[in-house]
């Protein structure tokens, strides 16, 4: 009987475990880097905070809000401190949330803001879109970046979707076309990524992008990495490098490793 109810137990506790729900989500990072032949490290915090309890047993953890079609506002801030003598702190700063109606509507919007010490830059977003089924959803986001030099304004369509695979496995993609606009020029901008999950708490990402406007192109891409050692827990980090040319001007080269964790209460 002893035996019986000790296995009950371990049971229901694993259960528990497996689907912690949550309703708010803190976190923090560090970053460290290269741009330009100047090193730079970094540290940033952030937070998420949903209208209801997030459902996490539809699949990887990663994506839970997504999954359950979560309501949520958030924000980060960023601070990036240049290795040279008498440099300011580049300062950023964002706020944002995203609303998901019973009809499956889609609702975003961000301001985020950019303090280098000389200048500041505000960028708004907004975005609408809907849930094509239940594990896919596209966007289409309008953005306009304001600083005393120059406007760019950015219309994008962001497809995002995560697809079970057998075993418990599971694969994440996102692909985003964008128009960019400035005051000289305009171009584009092609992004696609995708996450395979090897389980619901482990997951490793691919993502490239490209853009081009004007005498201005660039290319990036990242690897990615998530693992929850438990379902309250993420552990994350990303290696990421970019190529930036001007024509005429000579070329921008950066790199650098973010490693970050947040907690899900």
């Amino acid at each position: 009987m002893k035996k019986i109810v000790l296995a009950s137990a371990i049971a229901l506790a694993a259960a528990g475990q497996a689907y912690a729900d949550y309703q708010f989500e803190l976190g923090g990072v560090y970053t460290s880097g290269e741009i330009g032949g100047t090193d730079y490290d970094g540290f940033g915090v952030g937070g998420e905070f949903h209208f209801d309890k997030v459902d996490t047993s539809k699949g990887p953890l990663a994506e839970a809000s997504f999954l359950d079609k979560s309501s949520f506002v958030d924000f980060t801030f960023l601070s990036i401190e240049p290795d040279f003598a008498g440099a300011d702190d580049i300062e950023t700063t964002n706020i944002g949330g995203r609303f998901v109606t019973g009809s499956n509507l889609i609702i975003e919007a961000d301001w985020s803001t950019v303090d280098t010490g000389l200048a500041d830059v505000d960028t708004i977003r907004v975005g609408v879109g809907t849930y094509i089924n239940d594990t896919t959803d596209v966007v289409v986001s309008y953005s306009t970046e304001d600083d005393d030099n120059a406007d760019v304004d950015y219309l994008d369509v962001t497809l995002h979707g995560v697809n079970a695979l057998n075993q418990g496995a599971s694969v994440g993609y996102d692909v985003a076309v964008g128009y960019v606009d400035t005051d000289d020029d305009s171009g584009y901008q092609i992004s696609v990524g995708g996450t395979y999950y090897f389980n619901n708490m482990f997951g490793l990402g691919l993502s490239a992008g490209i853009t081009d406007v004007g005498d201005v192109s660039s290319d990036a891409i990242s690897l990615d990495a998530s693992f929850f050692p438990s379902p309250q827990v993420e552990l994350y980090a990303s290696i990421f490098d970019e190529s930036t040319e001007i024509n005429g001007g000579g070329d921008v080269d950066s790199d650098g490793i973010l490693i970050g964790a947040a907690v899900r209460f």
